[in-house]
């Protein structure tokens, strides 16, 4: 009886460690991370194309823009931009090259993003009436789509 039990015991152990992977320090992998190498050429691909279109167009709420307007000093619109910079850093901070600080996984910023440039909900309204050239343009908006399908496509060949 204690041999059937000892057996099972051996039976099922050896079964889970071909269910699970462990890294090299005997941790079970919930998911992994891609090296080192796609991330450097999907910010390479960032700061070569899409990095001056954010500068441009994100990085005065979701990075270190450029110098702030004069209605910045008045009391009110100051709290107000604050708000805003802070709630959108918030949701993904652009201030470092890629990866952003955002949503945790790479993926996600990347759909993110894309789901905002589709639905334009970028900028919000109320930054678009005071700057009214602060959509991107059809073309950004390719050039940034693109980015995002070849850092997927990136991404996907670490996966295979």
């Amino acid at each position: 009886m204690r041999a059937r039990i000892v057996l099972w015991k051996i039976i099922l152990l050896s079964v889970a460690s071909f269910a699970t992977e462990v890294d090299e320090d005997g941790f079970e992998v919930v998911a992994k991370k891609p090296t080192k190498k796609p991330i450097f050429e999907i910010n390479a691909l960032y700061v070569k194309n899409v990095k001056p279109i954010f500068k441009a167009k994100c990085l005065d709420c979701h990075g270190v823009g450029k110098e702030k307007p004069w209605y910045f000093s008045i009391p009110g619109p100051r709290q107000l931009m604050l708000h805003d910079i802070n709630e959108a850093k918030e949701h993904m901070n652009m201030s470092e090259d890629f990866p952003f600080e955002g949503h945790g996984a790479l993926e996600d910023d990347l759909d993110a993003i894309e789901r905002t440039i589709k639905e334009n909900s970028m900028p919000p309204w109320q930054y678009k009436l005071v700057h009214w050239s602060s959509s991107p343009t059809e073309l950004e908006k390719k050039i940034i789509l693109d980015w995002i399908k070849k850092s997927h496509n990136i991404l996907k060949g670490e996966f295979k």
